[in-house]
Formats: C-alpha cells, sequence, structure tokens
C-alpha cells in the first residue's frame, strides 16, 4: 500500500497569510518535504478561479518536488435526479478535464439522490453519460459515500455494476464505515472496487514519550536537545484514535488484497500536519499488529 495526503487535512493552512501562508500551488512540495509523501488529493473548490495554465502549475511543481496530485474530489453531493442530473453530468465532465491536466488518475463524487428504484436507474444512465468523459481522460470516476442511494455499502456496490467498466469505482472512507454501524461489512464491500481509501480520523490521544528517553535529554540544548526528544518521540507507543478502533478498519481493506493508495484524511482539532502524521503511524502500527502471528 502507498499513502497519500487528502489536502483537506492542512486546510487551515491555506487560510494564512503574511510569510506564513500556503499556496495552493505549493502544497506538492509542503506534502514531500513536511509529511514524506508523494502524492496528494485535491478537491475542486481549491481550484476557484483557477485558468488552465495556473492548474498546469499545480501539476509541474509536483513533478519537480516528485509529489504527484493523485486524485480530484468534488466534495459538494451532484443532485443527479431530473434536468438537474444533466448539469450534474456536465459539472463531472468539467471536472474530469481539470483531473486531467492535474495529471490525476481519479476524481471522486459524492451523489445526491435518493434510495429508491427509480433513482437508482436515473442515477446510472446519468453516470454512463460521466464514464464516456473519463473513457476519453484516461480517469477513474469513484463514488464516495453520501446520504441516500450512497449510504449503504451493498447498495453502491450494485450501481457500481449496473453504471458497469473498468473506471468507475468505489471510494471507501474510514468514518462513514463506522456510521454504517458494521465497519469491516463495509469496508469489505467497497474495497475491492477502489483504488483509493480515505483513511479518516478524528483524533489522538496525547503521546506519553519514554521517561528514560526525555531523560537522557535533559541539559542538552540546541540541536542535540532536539534529536534527543524526537528520539524519545520515536520510541513512544503508536498514537491511540479516539471515536473508532482504526485495526479492524485496516484488517478488512488488507483481507481483500487492497494494494492500492491509502489516502491520509484528519478531520480533527488542532495541527493537521500532525493529526497526518499520527494517522500514518496508527495505520503502520494497525499493519505491524495484524502480520504478528
Amino acid at each position: 500500500m502507498m499513502y497519500s495526503l487528502n489536502v483537506n487535512s492542512i486546510r487551515s493552512l491555506l487560510k494564512k497569510r503574511g510569510k506564513s501562508a500556503l499556496a495552493v500551488q505549493d502544497l506538492p512540495k509542503y506534502t514531500r518535504e513536511n509529511l514524506d509523501l508523494r502524492a496528494l488529493n485535491l478537491s475542486t473548490d481549491l481550484l476557484k478561479g483557477m485558468g488552465r495554465s495556473e492548474i498546469t502549475r499545480i501539476r509541474d511543481n509536483g513533478d519537480k518536488v516528485g509529489c504527484t496530485c493523485l486524485m480530484l474530489s468534488e466534495l459538494e453531493p451532484l443532485d443527479m435526479m431530473g434536468n438537474k442530473g444533466e448539469a450534474s453530468a456536465d459539472r463531472m465532465s468539467r471536472v474530469i478535464i481539470a483531473g486531467s491536466v492535474l495529471g490525476c488518475n481519479a476524481v471522486s463524487v459524492s451523489i445526491k439522490a435518493p434510495d429508491t428504484d427509480d433513482a437508482f436507474e436515473v442515477v446510472t444512465e446519468h453516470m454512463k453519460h460521466v464514464l464516456e468523459s473519463a473513457d476519453s481522460a484516461d480517469i477513474n470516476v469513484l463514488i464516495a459515500p453520501n446520504d441516500g442511494l450512497t449510504s449503504d455499502a451493498d447498495r453502491t456496490t450494485e450501481l457500481v455494476k449496473a453504471i458497469g467498466g473498468f473506471r468507475i469505482g468505489t471510494l471507501p472512507d474510514f468514518q462513514a464505515a463506522h456510521e454504517s454501524g458494521d465497519p469491516v461489512h463495509y469496508l469489505r464491500r467497497l474495497t475491492p472496487y477502489a483504488t483509493v481509501v480515505n483513511a479518516s480520523t478524528l483524533a489522538f490521544e496525547d503521546a506519553e514519550p519514554d521517561d528514560d528517553a526525555m531523560m537522557a535529554a535533559e541539559g542538552l540544548s540546541g540541536l542535540d536537545a532536539l534529536a534527543a526528544e524526537l528520539e524519545a518521540m520515536d520510541d513512544a507507543a503508536p498514537p491511540k484514535h479516539v471515536g473508532y478502533e482504526l485495526e479492524p478498519m485496516v484488517g478488512a481493506i488488507k483481507a481483500v488484497g487492497f494494494s492500492g493508495n491509502i489516502a491520509l484524511d484528519y478531520r480533527g482539532e488542532g495541527d493537521g500536519t500532525l493529526g497526518v502524521l499520527q494517522t500514518r503511524d496508527a495505520i503502520e502500527a494497525a499493519l505491524v499488529s495484524l502480520a504478528e502471528p
């Protein structure tokens, strides 16, 4: 498995002003240098007002530092019913074009529709038109969870099969899995159709560094003290997630042979960069635990 950054985790950095301000075009560099990740996922609202040249610049900046844009997400649920359905399909065609300019291999969409048989048929037809654009651009379209038609994992897999084609898939999400009431079933059903799994987290307990290691840092100064403190943190227990258990979810996607990309998506308060690092550490710890006999 590989990891990417869901940029929503560090969205607060984009709102800063002055020397500490971070521009969207600088996200690849920040992701590579501060999180040691080689891929990121953007949302369409971050591209608002940008022309093709500005979007291309994001891709070029990513190429320079070795951090590509993996996926472009339409976060606002799109109404796929009636005349609005046609407009939503056109909107996704434009999202696909932007994703292609960014160099993405996938876009994601949240569908706004009731869970009825009639809605199922209407959404299927509109999504087939979206897939025509995706085929032309060589981009996958992933269905993200939302209330209504795609709130149930089994129903979502039925929709994916009805739409058909090898470019339609799912975007499983840890928080949505938890809210489903049966996270293991949810992830086992959706992950086989996924190229990306959104590893959403909410909060972590405060880390408790090793006391002996911290004592060794006492009396040091400057870089020596910093190095000793970091070593102490490395020796601490893995971050413990608050809200739901991550290990069963990691076990579920591993059990179905998932080898795609895990998008690190910290949704809690505080430092988003730290939250992303803790998310990755917690997932790595779960993988180690699952591998133990």
